[in-house]
């Protein structure tokens, strides 16, 4: 049986062989023709013609305008309505300083031992300035054996807007110190009186 299918299948493939090389040969002759006519294009030859190129310069001047024989007007100066100021009403006297007083036995007596060197106006208060007050503040202080002063009492001051800038500015006091046998000494009981006043 095994051999009988395989002359079968032999005869088989070389009947398709054969048929296909046939075929092939046939497609090929059907497809060889001579060219047909082909339609020629001519392209122009482009010639650009001969040009000859020249550069150019403008060297002509210009021409100047007409002179003006009469200057142009002036112009008028602008008004400007300011407002009128002036300081009337806000002159401000600063603070009167009276010269120290001392109570107590650390007095200066009549020998002027103890010598105010520095002293600072009080600054007036900016409240108190646009409220329009007016009044006056005593501190009372030591002076030390440097001649700084401490110890910064409120011992008379009707207005309380007072007392701060009072007392700062007795604190920057400097005086020469009080000095017994040669050794310098405290002086407590220094007081002074700060004046705050505006320029009527």
């Amino acid at each position: 049986m095994s051999m009988v299918r395989f002359i079968f299948s032999g005869a088989l493939a070389a009947v398709v062989t054969a048929a296909l090389v046939l075929l092939m040969h046939v497609l090929i002759q059907t497809n060889i023709k001579a060219p047909g006519e082909v339609k020629k294009y001519k392209v122009p030859d482009i010639v650009m013609p001969e040009r000859e190129i020249t550069t150019e310069y403008d060297t002509s001047k210009p021409e100047r305008p007409d002179e003006v024989d009469e200057p142009p007007p002036e112009m008028p100066e602008m008004e400007f309505d300011a407002p009128e100021t002036s300081n009337e009403g806000i002159s401000i006297n600063g603070p009167k300083i009276d010269k120290p007083k001392v109570a107590g036995p650390g007095g200066f007596g009549g020998d002027g031992e103890m010598i105010p060197i520095t002293k600072i106006a009080a600054q007036y208060p900016s409240r108190a300035l646009s409220r329009g007050k007016e009044g006056y503040c005593t501190i009372e202080y030591t002076v030390t054996e440097i001649g700084t002063t401490a110890d910064h009492v409120a011992v008379d001051c009707p207005e309380s807007i007072f007392v701060r800038s009072s007392i700062k500015a007795a604190s920057k006091f400097k005086y020469k110190p009080r000095v017994v046998d040669g050794k310098a000494i405290r002086v407590p009981g220094v007081q002074n009186r700060f004046i705050f006043e505006m320029q009527k």
